[in-house]
């Protein structure tokens, strides 16, 4: 197995044990397999070959295999964005279920509330906040 690949499947591996599914990790794990095993570098090489074309044809394999080792690792970026997209939106349901006052922009209700002058200011335009003096 090449360095790169085995590289690429350890990430997968650290990164799927967060991954939210009802599998979890076996889910990430069994899915990378089956699509691992899928990619087969092309090798047509025949015993009658000489050593420049069994080396020409090493060189492409080997462009193949980087093409699909970045593929891979764009994969992992995107996974480690669901994971995060997932823990924000459950803090955010965790944190709304203790403070049921800050549904529906509870924050943006009390920023745009007047008050003696530190708070609900309504700036439309860039100049009002040019000319907005304490």
């Amino acid at each position: 197995m090449h360095p790169q690949v085995r590289n690429l499947y350890k990430r997968v591996l650290i990164v799927g044990k967060d991954y939210p599914h009802e599998g979890g990790l076996e889910y990430v794990r069994d899915v990378w397999k089956k699509a691992m095993r899928k990619y087969q570098p092309p090798f047509h090489a025949k015993e009658e070959t000489k050593s420049e074309e069994l080396a020409q044809i090493h060189k492409s394999n080997e462009k193949d295999l980087l093409k699909a080792v970045a593929k891979g690792r764009f994969m992992v970026r995107e996974m480690i964005g669901i994971i995060q997209l997932k823990k924000r939106r459950t803090m955010k349901q965790r944190y709304e279920a203790t403070r049921p006052h800050l549904k529906n922009n509870g924050i943006q209700r009390y920023l745009n509330e007047p008050s003696n002058g530190t708070r609900g200011r309504n700036f439309r335009n860039a100049n009002d906040v040019r000319n907005f003096s304490t």
